[in-house]
């Protein structure tokens, strides 16, 4: 797990493939969902993440208000009929 301090930009990224395993952007949405060590959601709803390159993308979540603990992260991606989710998460300090 990821551990950054409080105030610190945590960069959020997600890689999606395709069936082939090839790196794809999906076409239709991607989307991530922070939430903190009590259970409440941190971002935006249905907050969009920016690609930096084809099937790589991320997200800047800022910290500085934020409380200590371990966060939960969720990525959606839909592409088309295809839906993907991906979890992670990281630690302020």
């Amino acid at each position: 797990m990821a551990k950054f301090d409080v105030g610190e930009t945590v960069i959020c990224e997600v890689t999606i493939k395709d069936a082939d395993g090839t790196l794809t952007t999906p076409d239709t949405s991607t989307e991530i969902i922070i939430t903190n060590p009590s259970g409440t959601v941190v971002t935006s709803a249905n907050q969009a993440m920016t690609a930096s390159s084809t099937g790589e993308l991320y997200f800047d979540y800022d910290s500085a208000s934020a409380s200590r603990g371990k966060y939960s992260v969720t990525y959606t991606a839909v592409d088309g009929g295809r839906t993907t989710i991906q979890k992670d998460e990281f630690e302020l300090e």
